[in-house]
């Protein structure tokens, strides 16, 4: 050990130690962009205030929620049109953190509409539980061809950019089991396509749990 700085070990060690502690709480969820251009991610918990990010093609972007691991209806969702006033169009990854009997609880929902792929990812998972089915599984969405995925009742918003949206139309209106449902539904099984489609799409995992949120998987 000779040549080496005490007091640079020292505070070496203690910066491994902070690392290691917020490895260990884990409470974050990260935003990551795999598309190909940029886009504003939007968050926000309940009706409480919006957050919104933009994330570059390739970006990424943190969102630590602490030792109190607490973060109740929370949403992420892509605005296409950059101001996060456009929840309604997208397609949406929900959160409960800290929820009921020490576990979190997570799902992707095309109940509004579709307009980029999404998928939740725990990463970090706490207590060493392994993932299994709607245990701290992964669920994931992609839609290739919105135009000639999205048929009646469901309907297409072209926005200025030249970005698709495909309406749920049904969903929006709590219809359960109808032909646009079905479409969402046989597109991506584990994403909700209308409110009550919870028996495959209501993932849970132990609070404590890191978790990604990717933008076109």
């Amino acid at each position: 050990m000779a040549g080496l700085n005490p007091k640079a070990l020292h505070v070496g060690f203690l910066l491994l130690v902070l690392l290691s502690a917020d490895f260990a709480t884990g409470c974050v969820i990260t935003i990551r962009n795999r598309c190909s251009y940029s886009v504003t991610a939007c968050a926000q918990s309940g009706s409480g205030p919006v957050s919104r990010y933009n994330v570059g093609a390739g970006g990424s972007q943190a969102m630590n929620f602490g030792s109190s691991c607490s973060w109740p209806d929370g949403i992420i969702f892509p605005s296409v049109g950059g101001q996060c006033t456009d929840r309604n169009l997208a397609n949406i990854a929900e959160f409960t953190l800290g929820g009921f009997a020490n576990s979190d609880y997570y799902d992707l929902s095309n109940i509004n509409a579709y307009t980029i792929g999404l998928e939740i990812r725990p990463t970090q998972i706490a207590g060493g539980a392994t993932p299994g089915g709607m245990r701290c599984g992964s669920p994931k969405c992609v839609i290739n061809d919105i135009r000639g995925f999205c048929q009646p009742n469901n309907y297409i918003v072209q926005h200025p950019t030249g970005a698709l949206t495909c309406v749920n139309r049904d969903g929006t209106a709590g219809v359960q089991g109808s032909a646009g449902t079905r479409q969402f539904k046989n597109a991506c099984p584990s994403s909700y396509s209308y409110p009550d489609d919870g028996a495959t799409s209501l993932y849970n995992c132990p609070t404590g749990t890191n978790y990604d949120v990717v933008f076109c998987p």
